[in-house]
């Protein structure tokens, strides 16, 4: 994922790339290597990387609400008066 990076034009990060969508390519780029001509290989990999472009994720949304900590819950119920 960091070659497919650098073929992008910007500046991209490898997690800024879809994981899921890459492996599916590259799992069909492999399944299909058998099965094809050795002179085909280098335009096969080419449009592999041609690709990427529709690998981009789209940037994160910002929080609606801040991150909180839960209180974990009592296991006994607590004599109020003690407190």
């Amino acid at each position: 994922m960091v070659k497919m990076c650098h073929q992008l034009k910007g500046d991209y990060l490898p997690y800024q790339l879809s994981f899921n969508g890459a492996l599916a390519h590259i799992l069909r780029l492999l399944v299909g290597l058998p099965y094809s001509t050795p002179g085909a290989i280098p335009r096969q990999l080419k449009h592999f990387y041609a690709m990427v472009e529709s690998l981009i994720l789209e940037p994160r949304r910002t929080r609606t609400f801040p991150r909180t900590v839960k209180q974990r819950p009592q296991r006994y119920a607590r004599n109020k008066k003690c407190q």
